[in-house]
Formats: structure tokens, C-alpha cells, sequence
């Protein structure tokens, strides 16, 4: 099961990663570049919280029932993010690159962080 110490190590790396990369666009290409590495890494951030609040919701069922709640939460992710880059590019006309980077950025630690996890992650109820 994913825990609470392994949701807050994923968040911490998230962040610091999101701040670090904000901190180097904006003393490198200055406040608007600073401004879209963070939107960059709340898409990514946002994502992942969506697709884990509709993985996670709901009491234990039989398997047919956890892929499809899994599908859905893929979904979900899938949305949230493509919401996040239509407001980032169409409304706020954020840069591109500072942006884009923060979010891969993003996204690398939160599979770094799952991948040296110190315990096995496994399913509640297994």
C-alpha cells in the first residue's frame, strides 16, 4: 500500500524539484520563466493528486472493479492535465520550455521517489 510517509516523499521531491527548477528559470531567463516552470510542476502535481483521489476512493472490490477505477483515474490524470496546458498556453501564454521542463521534471521525480521506495508497494488488501 501506497502510505503516507511515501505520499509525502513524492510530494517533497515534487516540490523541491518544482522550486529548484522555478529558481533557476527565473535568475536564468527571468520572472515570466520562473512564473511557468511553477505551473508546470502544479500540472504535474495536480495530475498525479487526481488520478490517486479517484484510485484510492472508494471501499475494496473485486478486480474487475479496481481496473476500472484505475482506467477512470488514468483518465482523470489525462484531463486535469490537458486542462492545466490549455489554461498555462491559452490563457496565461506561459513559455514553453521553462514550462514543458518543469513538468518532466516533475514527473521524474515522482517515479525516482517511487522507485527507491524502502518498501515493496502493493495493493491495499493484498
Amino acid at each position: 500500500m501506497l502510505g503516507k510517509l511515501e505520499v509525502r516523499r513524492i510530494a517533497t521531491w515534487q516540490l523541491g524539484s518544482t522550486a529548484l527548477a522555478a529558481m533557476v528559470f527565473g535568475l536564468s531567463l527571468g520572472a515570466s520563466a520562473a512564473a511557468a516552470s511553477v505551473l508546470g510542476g502544479a500540472i504535474a502535481m495536480l495530475a498525479n493528486l487526481a488520478m490517486a483521489l479517484v484510485a484510492l476512493s472508494g471501499a475494496p472490490a473485486a478486480a474487475n472493479r479496481i481496473i476500472h477505477r484505475f482506467y477512470v483515474a488514468e483518465a482523470s490524470k489525462i484531463l486535469v492535465t490537458i486542462f492545466g496546458f490549455t489554461l498555462a498556453f491559452g490563457i496565461f501564454e506561459s513559455p514553453a520550455f521553462p514550462l514543458l521542463m518543469t513538468f518532466a521534471l516533475s514527473l521524474l521525480a515522482y517515479w525516482v521517489t517511487l522507485a527507491f521506495a524502502r518498501r515493496p508497494l502493493v495493493l491495499e488488501g493484498e
